[in-house]
């Protein structure tokens, strides 16, 4: 996961911005994943397909670093591409300097390299987010008015998280479409924060796929965007590679 890489795309093309220089994806593509081997780029583009952009997870100050990373390694395993992070108080844990950097790793065995991070201040951040993409917000709390059943899966959402100790905070929930409660049948109240990601990732990921009737719905750009963000990250010495391509007079673009 790089801060100086970043993936970028519109309806006729998609490009890599890497550390300010940006590159056409068609040219990673094309340059670097002739050194990957074949199961390995047929694997990131079968993956690629079965992404889906309308279900996207959002989690708000979240305090403990392994709770983080198995939100994470969850959503990426149920074919989540956006992860949100709402940092108004603690940053999220994989991106703490302090937190168990090794410890992370083995829980998310590496997904976060797979995701798109979107890091947020506050629920004013994160409504315009969602406005800017035609998505709604829906905010899970025990004492929600609906049921995890009511989210709607007809329409592009957002599922909102709090943290351990305090949930999801008041404001958050004022910002919300809507907010919603996993139903209980016994003594307890809640489920730990990464598990409630899994129930409800699993719930929506499956709706939405129905009703879609396709595995997953990344433009096509964007799939080729990310393919290229993928590859970049997966090739050793691809800065160098690519340095050495511009003496060659392969042009970024």
């Amino acid at each position: 996961m790089s801060d100086v890489v970043e993936e970028g795309f519109d309806e006729g093309q998609a490009w890599l911005t890497i550390d300010g220089e940006r590159w056409a994806a068609e040219r990673i593509i094309h340059h670097l994943g002739a050194m990957l081997a074949d199961p390995r780029r047929a694997r990131m583009e079968a993956v690629l397909k079965r992404r889906l952009g309308s279900v996207a997870l959002a989690v708000e100050d979240l305090h403990h670093s392994h709770n983080g990373a198995a939100c994470v390694r969850t959503a990426e395993a149920f074919g989540v591409q956006d992860v949100l992070t709402i940092e108004g108080e603690n940053a999220f844990p994989l991106f703490d300097s302090e937190a168990d950097a090794g410890g992370v790793r083995k829980i998310t065995k590496q997904t976060q390299r797979w995701v798109s991070f979107h890091r947020q201040r506050s629920s004013a951040e994160l409504r315009a987010f969602a406005d800017a993409r035609g998505m709604q917000l829906w905010g899970a709390a025990p004492q929600g008015a609906a049921t995890l059943a009511d989210v709607p899966a007809d329409v592009p959402v957002v599922l909102i998280f709090g943290n351990e100790l305090e949930g999801l905070r008041r404001e958050t929930q004022a910002a919300c479409d809507g907010v919603f409660r996993i139903e209980m049948a016994g003594f307890v109240e809640s489920f730990n924060v990464s598990v409630s990601v899994g129930i409800c990732l699993h719930t929506q990921m499956t709706r939405r796929r129905a009703i879609i009737d396709a595995p997953g719905d990344l433009p096509y750009q964007r799939q080729r965007a990310l393919l290229a963000r993928w590859i970049f990250e997966d090739v050793r010495a691809a800065r160098p590679i690519l340095r050495r391509l511009r003496t060659e007079g392969v042009t970024p673009e």
